[in-house]
């Protein structure tokens, strides 16, 4: 009978310190600070991912995604092309304040983009700060080593992929970065930094063959810190390249019209399956990723958004936006500053935090993303940004806040500027030629294509906007970037 006892005492305490230690391991895993990945596309149209209508395109686990998590009607990237859309990602700054202001290379001939104005604040500083690891894998374009503008300057632990845009025009490139030293791709022919000549049609090795592997690996070997990865697709822009495995789920499906005499882009005998085969990869390298992070148990602590950098380009060496509906009846693509170039999907997906199928149509842009990861990392944005946290939005809390306006520029094509507040938005180009013409307007609640330009019967809200456009511009470091 004491035997028996002595061991129903002996069972008891083993349960009790068994229970405890779970309990105890549990609210340690609940105390650490979430993962923040944040996936973005490189000229993806609006309507170019099922979740957002498009039909000959298949992107199930984008898809799965928005079903999973909270579809944004009304986010808007940061500018309509590359380089200072990403700026705005990572600073927190609209582009009348922003230290990259339009595309521009760093010097004639050579390789990589206008550095940010050293001293620039980035998110990935802030959450390094906040004890996260920090990465990026895919393309920068905010600078080079040697003007100390590269992602390791800028608060990522490491890069691997493309600095230069100009480079990543090509999927098979002679060489991609690694954490600022060169890995050359043995088998890929040479490319001119300068842009000049045109890209060759292949070569050995795929670069998002590469980046993918080196996506999965960095977060395989930093899954018991926070991370905050930021993984930038080259992916759909041109050149229209993949590899024939990718390529034969859409070859022959449509009629094709093969690119020949590209005066820069590669070319492409069946573009239409070319770029739908790219998307698709795209989406099978998230859904690899979105698996690996279950995998690894970090589901319920992994909050992942999704976007493009700025609108579908417009018909270019084998794009074709108007056969797969890419920009879903709005104006404009690529390098304009009507809805066609500016609006972005935008996905939010946390099993257990959001709200799984849910929709927003809260009105918001890239330089809100700075105060959001600060707000779900439990640090502080930097000082006198120009985003507000949707966090409150995400997780179906009180106390959103609601932008008054936002505003962007674009500095190329004789320089332009656009603001939306609430439903009305309202565009001027040629700024350059005159910069206080009375900007177009157009109330997108009745108009959401911009066909119809209603200032004449609003003189007051087009002066609204005009006034506006002048209180958001600022001067510029960069003299090329003022007006």
């Amino acid at each position: 009978m004491k035997l028996y006892l002595s061991l129903c005492r002996r069972i008891f305490c083993f349960a009790f310190l068994f229970s405890f230690s779970v309990i105890h391991a549990a609210e340690k895993k609940t105390d650490r600070k979430p993962n923040i990945v944040f996936i973005l596309a490189d000229d993806l149209g609006y309507g170019d991912i099922g979740a957002y209508g498009q039909t000959k395109i298949k992107t199930p686990n984008l898809d799965r995604m928005a079903a999973e998590g909270m579809k944004f009607t009304n986010m808007y990237c940061g500018c309509a092309v590359c380089a200072p859309s990403r700026c705005t990602l990572m600073t927190g700054k609209h582009l009348g304040h922003a230290t990259v202001r339009d595309n521009m290379q760093r010097a004639p001939g050579k390789e990589g983009q206008h550095p940010m104005e050293p001293g620039t604040v980035t998110a990935a500083q802030l959450l390094k700060k906040a004890g996260y690891a920090t990465a990026i894998v895919g393309k920068w374009g905010l600078g080079m080593p040697e003007d100390k503008s590269s992602p390791l300057d800028y608060g990522f632990d490491h890069h691997y992929g493309y600095l230069c845009q100009g480079v990543a025009h090509t999927y098979y490139p002679p060489y991609l970065w690694n954490d600022n030293k060169k890995v050359m791709l043995e088998g890929n022919p040479p490319y001119d930094p300068a842009m000049k000549g045109v890209i060759e049609p292949g070569g050995k090795i795929y670069s998002q063959d590469r980046m993918a592997e080196d996506a999965l690996r960095w977060v395989r070997d930093h899954k018991d810190v926070p991370f905050f990865f930021y993984y930038a697709f080259t992916i759909p822009h041109v050149s229209l390249q993949t590899t024939d495995a990718d390529l034969a789920e859409y070859k022959g499906k449509w009629p094709e019209t093969p690119v020949r005499g590209s005066k820069h882009y590669a070319n492409v005998d069946a573009p239409r399956a070319a770029y739908a085969a790219m998307v698709s990869r795209m989406d099978r390298d998230i859904g690899d990723l979105l698996d690996l992070i279950a995998q690894l148990k970090l589901d319920d602590n992994t909050i992942v958004f999704f976007a493009s950098d700025n609108g579908a380009v417009f018909p270019l060496t084998g794009t074709d936006p108007e056969f797969f509906n890419s920009q879903v009846g709005m104006r404009g693509y690529k390098q304009e500053l009507y809805e066609g170039g500016i609006r972005s999907p935008f996905l939010a997906r946390w099993p257990g935090h959001i709200k799984a199928g849910s929709t927003s149509e809260l009105i918001g842009a890239f330089w809100d993303m700075m105060p959001t990861w600060c707000e779900i990392a439990g640090t502080k944005p930097a000082e006198g940004i120009d985003g507000l946290s949707i966090a409150p939005t995400l997780f179906g809390k009180p106390g959103q806040k609601i932008h008054d306006y936002l505003y962007w520029e674009y500095h190329s094509a004789g320089k332009a500027q656009a603001v939306r507040f609430g439903s009305w938005k309202a565009v001027r180009n040629q700024v350059k030629k005159d910069p206080n013409s009375t900007p177009e307007l157009y109330d997108l609640a009745s108009d959401p294509g911009e066909k119809t330009n209603v200032a004449a019967q609003h003189p007051d809200l087009a002066a609204k906007a005009a006034g506006y456009m002048k209180a958001a511009h600022t001067p510029s470091w960069e003299k090329n970037w003022n007006w």
